[in-house]
């Protein structure tokens, strides 16, 4: 439970008391918008299970796809003592998730309440900050093969082998979306894919991928 989460537990126990009581469990339907961009944030989120997609529309009303959250995530962080405290993003469900609330004043109370407490969050958001300059690193430096094994380490957790002993992986995102989490065109991702069958690496067949482990964790041997 989110209560035991080790960014909570340093808390002032009466800030944490006053915080869980305002906290509410909230069910999220697939395709059911969690939060809009532009919107007052007035509350974090904890992803306790299932999957939310974070994404940004343009002015001229394009969207592109920022990140995935799964269970044990915290979502929205970025709103934390940063006025006028407004979502940057809109967070849709991909699937039925269920998610955990928390006031933002409250939780800003709380990471406030102890030393200990804001010395955990600010590691928190610091280790957010370096996957974000990780990411752009791998965008400056890495091909769009190398970006597109690293993606799917992500999804190992779900894979099931198949009757050659390749990695079934249900990918939950369209390939527009898979490209623009990689950041490249939605044709560099479809030339890959026709690449890595011809090789014999992977196969695709609508959102199943099957993946040859061993060209998945060679660069891990």
């Amino acid at each position: 439970m989110v209560y035991r989460h080790a960014l909570l537990k340093k808390m002032d126990p009466s800030a944490l008391k006053a915080l869980m009581a305002q906290a509410e469990e909230v069910s999220v339907e697939k395709n059911r918008a969690l939060f809009f961009q532009t919107e007052v944030a007035d509350g974090v989120y904890y992803v306790c299970e299932g999957l939310v997609k974070v994404i940004r529309v343009s002015p001229m009303g394009q969207e592109k796809i920022f990140s995935l959250y799964t269970g044990g995530q915290f979502m929205a962080l970025s709103t934390l003592f940063n006025p006028p405290h407004r979502y940057p993003a809109t967070a849709i469900a991909i699937e039925r998730t269920r998610v955990i609330k928390i006031p933002r004043p409250l939780l800003e109370a709380g990471i406030l309440s102890t030393k200990e407490a804001t010395c955990e969050w600010f590691r928190q958001l610091n280790r957010r900050l370096e996957g974000v300059q990780q990411l752009m690193t791998d965008h400056v430096f890495m091909g769009a093969e190398e970006r597109f094994k690293k993606w799917m380490h992500q999804f190992l957790k779900q894979k099931a082998e198949n009757d050659n002993g390749w990695l079934e992986v249900t990918v939950p995102i369209s390939r527009q979306e898979i490209a623009d989490l990689l950041g490249i065109r939605r044709e560099t991702l479809s030339r890959l894919l026709q690449e890595l069958r011809q090789e014999g690496h992977a196969e695709v067949d609508g959102r199943t991928f099957k993946v040859n482990p061993s060209w998945l964790l060679a660069d891990e041997l």
